[in-house]
């Protein structure tokens, strides 16, 4: 007989913060080395959504897990500054008002920018893990340019609804038996707090801040960095995790199959092992 895979979903209390005079959402589990979690842009993008799983886990594997809601996401209130460089600022705060002075941090895809920008610009930040984000300005094959555009569409064409989200949801996924009820009740009510959502996801673009070229990389990038990819990630595909890989400094790159957008529910058991592992790894 055949079993259905489910993921419980963190349970973890709302905290909130008040971070560069936004009052900031955020959950927190574990005392080990500091991690700061960033999520992603799309519609009902927070942290409880897209690493609801994978939190609790992270925090047994010896890690702190500071995950904030991105201003104008999620729980947070909506600044006057939609832009990405707000949301690097934002993140610098909110981990200073935790009172951290050396962390990790992590970013899937609209968080993959901020993320490399923070390693760069932050003396904290020790290790990076980026998951299916355009963070680097790499070449790529125009089927792989069409299949992030069609994906762009589908995220700026979402319009809030159960079914919608379902539907949004089908598609971030690779294992559709994940795609619970719970998942996108909850998906769902974060794209309502979204209440400027449209023009968060418009505006929290790369228009500000631009992504990373090699060259820039090679004189200004100096931590050590995992890479993580879904193989059947359509809408960002692992084409852009390659190319990545190619010209990112001091950096390993990890697939995962039967993996769609999101390797921390398609794969959570790996993604927590690889994560685990590469974050709490004695370098020689």
């Amino acid at each position: 007989m055949a079993t259905t895979t489910t993921r419980a979903i963190t349970r973890l209390p709302d905290q909130f913060v008040t971070v560069a005079g936004v009052k900031t959402h955020y959950l927190q589990a574990g005392s080990g080395h500091p991690l700061l979690i960033l999520h992603g842009g799309a519609p009902g993008g927070a942290a409880r959504v897209i690493y609801g799983p994978c939190i609790e886990p992270l925090a047994a594997a010896g890690l702190a897990v500071y995950a904030p809601d991105g201003p104008g996401f999620g729980l947070t209130e909506a600044p006057a500054d939609n832009s990405v460089r707000f949301r690097i600022d934002h993140a610098k705060a909110f981990m200073t008002a935790m009172g951290v002075d050396r962390f990790h941090v992590l970013g899937n895809s609209m968080g993959v920018l901020p993320s490399l920008r923070l390693a760069i610009e932050d003396s904290r930040v020790d290790r990076v893990v980026l998951i299916a984000g355009a963070g680097v300005a790499v070449p790529l094959s125009a089927e792989a340019r069409e299949a992030s555009r069609e994906h762009g569409e589908v995220l700026r064409s979402y319009r809030p609804g159960l079914e919608s989200m379902r539907n949004l949801t089908m598609g971030t996924l690779h294992r559709k038996e994940l795609v619970t009820d719970e998942l996108i009740q909850l998906r769902y009510e974060m794209s309502l707090h979204q209440s400027e959502a449209g023009q968060n996801r418009a505006n929290a673009s790369t228009s500000d801040v631009q992504p990373l070229k090699p060259d820039e990389l090679q004189a200004a990038y100096d931590r050590r960095t995992l890479i993580l990819w879904g193989k059947n990630d359509h809408g960002n595909p692992i084409e852009r995790g390659y190319r990545t890989f190619e010209v990112l400094p001091n950096s390993e790159l990890h697939c995962f199959d039967n993996c769609g957008h999101w390797p921390m529910w398609d794969q959570t058991e790996a993604f927590v092992a690889v994560v685990g592992d590469f974050l709490n790894r004695v370098e020689g």
